[in-house]
């Protein structure tokens, strides 16, 4: 799913625009009422509160086309009224960009044909209205104010702060909501950032990144919370380096974002794993446009997310240890029960691990640098304090930037690589680590090409990131498995346990010399890869 469309590149709302931007932050009921009560909207209102009843119908087509399309649509009875919505860009994330069609109704069934002209082309034909059909419902009770907000430039936004308290319902079971959405109505997304800080510091919130319709689809199918790879920032070659660096970073916040409640449920190992590459793509972008930003803030939102993904780590690592590593050789000896043993102590020591990093993610210094992060972005920050090459290159057209970015990237790859047959395990990781930098870079700025030449450039590097990838997790196993077997020195298993790891180790490490010649390959077929930027 892509996180980054055209309609999220406008700085500025319109009143009437078709477009939706909004955050939801959850809570325990107790503090959601107190914000909402709270000197940060109620000094800030405009009119009077209002509180009513919403019920919702959510309708797909029984093979669910739309909800693959990524468009949401429903019914919504409120009070005597009733009104049919689409959706589209239906993201998971942080700050919510989606397309929004919306048209009053006579009664509560649906009628495609009134449809708006910007939702009629959303849809594109996508479906026949007999084939729509129930799905989930929402039931809310929703209290909802106006605030205006004024930044310090006196630019002023205006927000609707509403406060939710109802259930999902689908195939007789029950997700309740609480929360507080702010949508924008006018003016900055900057201005919903700095209001939900105002709000987490009345009391403890946390981010809701699912929208009401992920989580009915997800209740709908018994499902847990979907994990989501990052598709390319939707770049366009007249953009300005400036415009490219919101891009990417906004880019790379709903991919982490996206992928928060996969991770905290744990029961798909991607979750961990996308969420630790989104913040690996963040920092990748910082050191990107590093020196167009002051090197203070740079530095400071860059190690906050380097904590926070090193919190993820061991997760990650026990996940592949597990998976990748182990697996196979129990496959090839099922009745080893030394393996087992070892299978048993690496799962626990992965649950302790899936133990801290929900703990991490729930923290909250966590959920304010989130939001510090992307009041940053939206605000432009990096023009706050621009360094002397950033005033060079802001304004400057991005396909001049990216050239120059990759082609100083691939010429550090390529010449620490120079004596590749003869790298040391270490030399290998650190060349590893350049090429991952290089790959995201390159994936920052595809758009911007011909996709079938970014296509197999990027193919050649994702190979030899993975062979280069596979021995480096040979290495990490073996630091996994001092500290599991060393936890049990003296155990009455200790020596059963230090058997299955030494099988495991040797079992792969065979395996990497078997490998070699594919590695060797690889790296000749980047190494001697276009550079299709030039």
């Amino acid at each position: 799913m892509q996180f980054q469309n055209k309609a999220a590149a406008n700085a500025q709302i319109r009143p009437g625009a078709d477009v939706e931007i909004e955050i939801k932050l959850r809570g325990e009921p107790d503090s959601l009422k107190r914000v909402f009560s709270g000197a940060p909207i109620r000094d800030r209102a405009t009119g009077r509160a209002a509180t009513r009843r919403l019920d919702n119908v959510y309708y797909d087509t029984a093979d669910q086309r739309l909800r693959a399309r990524g468009l949401a649509f429903r019914v919504r009875k409120d009070g005597r009224r009733y009104y049919q919505t689409l959706k589209s860009d239906d993201a998971e994330g942080l700050a919510a960009y989606r397309g929004e069609w919306q048209n009053p109704l006579r009664t509560g069934e649906p009628n495609l044909t009134l449809m708006p002209e910007g939702g009629r082309a959303a849809l594109d034909g996508a479906i026949d209205p007999d084939d729509l059909r129930p799905v989930f419902a929402t039931r809310v009770r929703r209290t909802v104010q106006r605030v205006e907000t004024t930044d310090h430039a006196g630019r002023s936004s205006l927000i609707e702060a509403a406060l939710d308290f109802g259930g999902i319902e689908a195939n007789g079971t029950k997700l309740p909501i609480a929360e507080v959405e702010l949508e924008l109505l006018e003016g900055s997304p900057e201005a919903l950032y700095a209001l939900a800080l105002e709000l987490d510091a009345l009391a403890p919130l946390r981010l809701e990144t699912r929208s009401k319709s992920a989580r009915g689809y997800a209740l709908a199918a018994g499902a847990p919370p979907a994990w989501h790879r990052a598709e390319p920032p939707a770049l366009e070659a007249e953009a300005k380096v400036d415009q490219a660096i919101q891009s990417v970073l906004r880019n790379c916040l709903q991919h982490w974002c996206a992928n928060e409640a996969a991770a905290l449920d744990g029961s798909d190992p991607e979750g961990v794993h996308q969420m630790r590459v989104a913040i690996r793509r963040l920092r990748s972008a910082f050191s990107v446009f590093g020196r167009l930003i002051d090197p203070v803030q740079r530095a400071r939102l860059s190690d906050e997310a380097k904590t926070i993904v090193s919190g993820l780590g061991p997760a990650r690592d026990w996940d592949v240890f597990l998976s990748e590593l182990l697996a196979p050789v129990r496959a090839a000896r099922p009745n080893d029960a030394g393996l087992s043993r070892l299978a048993a102590a690496a799962e626990a020591a992965r649950q302790k691990s899936y133990a801290r990093a929900r703990a991490a993610i729930e923290t909250r210094t966590y959920t304010r640098y989130v939001l510090q992060l992307g009041r940053w972005i939206e605000g432009s920050g990096w023009r706050d304090q621009p360094t002397e090459r950033g005033v060079a290159w802001l304004d400057r057209p991005i396909v001049e930037f990216a050239t120059h970015t990759l082609s100083k990237r691939q010429r550090k790859a390529l010449e620490r690589g120079r004596e590749f047959a003869q790298f040391s395990a270490e030399e290998r990781h650190r060349l590893r680590i350049a090429l991952k930098k290089l790959r995201y870079a390159t994936e920052f700025f595809e758009a911007l090409y011909p996709r079938k030449h970014t296509r197999p450039y990027l193919a050649a590097l994702k190979d030899l990131q993975d062979a280069l990838g596979h021995l480096n997790d040979v290495a990490v196993a073996q630091r996994l498995i001092d500290s599991l077997v060393g936890e049990r020195d003296g155990a009455a298993d200790g020596d059963g346990l230090r058997r299955a790891a030494g099988l495991v180790l040797g079992w792969h490490a065979r395996g990497v010399a078997d490998r070699e010649p594919a590695i060797l390959g690889a790296w000749q077929e980047f190494a001697e890869h276009t550079q299709f930027w030039r």
